[in-house]
């Protein structure tokens, strides 16, 4: 408990006392609205009590309204060892927040009319198991497959390495029958990539970067884990017994489409106000991605295509997600125009469960607590 206290004093004395713990970029006092700066003042007093209330060592925020970035600040420490301060360029692992670029990936294939979303499997990749064939592109989008998963119970990569828990998934009996049930796993994800590579002709990274990272301006984007050299990245932590721990981090190339991208909440900002604006996908395949599915007998689903769906009640949209590692999360409202972005380097940190309430701040009608 001694020792639990005393980090806590240690961040949020670095918090407060490094330049990352800082507005980076707000209108100018006297040139936005009241409400919007009142907004923003206490956005910033609930994220500092949080960070200091959750131990999270650094973090990024922005919020975007209207197609415009009305807060965005930096704050805490990157790099505990070396008292490394959070900046604006400030690079964040999103985990698998990561499936929201492979969701939009597969709506540009779409629209360049190479894939359905409702085709089968069979229809692009060869050499799959008889009981994987008939598997449509969105039920991979949005969990719904009833695929086995090349991960186990505890969230590691089943033995073998990546070729033999592949070689495990393909041996292991579907899990119920496809559109029947939700069940988040990364096998779905796997096939998105094996897809992406062989429609688009390049490997998956790549299409991502050329579509969507170099069309919005994102230069500080990329795919990588602890093994890779990421310059400007923040160290990842987690809290184990009450002690702070480096993470490691670890995503096979293959599954990187599900979980791997590292970037800054400034870039992702610019991300999605691109999406908005129709610069990577039409209108329409802008909504049909962000639309909720369903089950085979109608049900509402928890996901729409790569997008995790928050709703406010039965079968009425809230927001769609982002959200990966329990540390880095997005949410858009469509229907509010706003846009609520917070990353940090805590492992379970939980930044999903503020962004509510920050978005509460500029839109009140947004306080109401989220059904999922």
């Amino acid at each position: 408990m001694r020792f639990a206290r005393t980090l806590c004093f240690l961040l949020a004395s670095l918090t407060a006392s490094l330049p990352g713990a800082a507005v980076l970029a707000a209108p100018a006092a006297g040139t936005a609205p009241a409400a919007e700066s009142a907004a923003n003042e206490a956005v910033l007093e609930y994220i500092r009590a949080e960070m200091q209330e959750r131990r999270i060592p650094g973090m990024q925020i922005v919020v975007i309204q209207h197609g415009k970035v009305v807060l965005s600040g930096a704050f805490g420490v990157a790099n505990l060892q070396h008292k490394v301060p959070v900046g604006e360029g400030t690079v964040f692992s999103i985990n698998s927040a990561t499936k929201s670029f492979t969701g939009v990936a597969i709506m540009q294939l779409v629209e360049q009319g190479k894939l359905a979303l409702d085709a089968p499997l069979s229809r692009y990749l060869d050499g799959l198991p008889a009981s994987w064939r008939g598997v449509s592109i969105a039920q991979l989008l949005n969990h719904t497959s009833g695929l086995p998963d090349v991960l186990d119970a505890q969230g590691d990569l089943l033995p073998g390495g990546m070729d033999g828990a592949w070689k495990t998934a393909l041996g292991t009996p579907l899990q119920f029958s496809p559109g029947q049930r939700f069940s988040y796993n990364q096998t779905n994800y796997v096939l998105l990539g094996k897809i992406i590579d062989r429609l688009s002709g390049k490997p998956f990274v790549e299409f991502i970067r050329g579509g969507q990272f170099e069309v919005v301006g994102m230069p500080n984007s990329s795919f990588g884990d602890t093994g890779d050299i990421i310059m400007g990245k923040a160290n990842s932590y987690r809290f184990a017994g009450g002690v702070l721990r480096n993470v490691v981090e670890e995503f096979p190339p293959a599954m990187r489409t599900g979980a791997g991208m590292n970037t800054t909440a400034t870039e992702l900002g610019k991300w999605i106000v691109a999406l908005q604006q129709g610069r990577l996908l039409n209108p329409a395949s802008l909504a049909a991605m962000w639309t909720p599915s369903t089950f085979a007998d109608g049900r509402p689903a928890p996901w729409a295509l790569g997008w995790p769906a928050i709703r406010r009640g039965p079968g009425v949209q809230r927001a769609v997600a982002g959200n990966g590692g329990g540390r880095s999360a997005f949410y858009v409202y469509p229907d509010d125009d706003l846009a609520v972005i917070i990353l940090t380097n805590l492992a379970g940190g939980r930044p999903d469960q503020l962004i509510d309430t920050v978005a509460g701040f500029y839109v009140p009608a947004l306080r109401k607590s989220a059904v999922r």
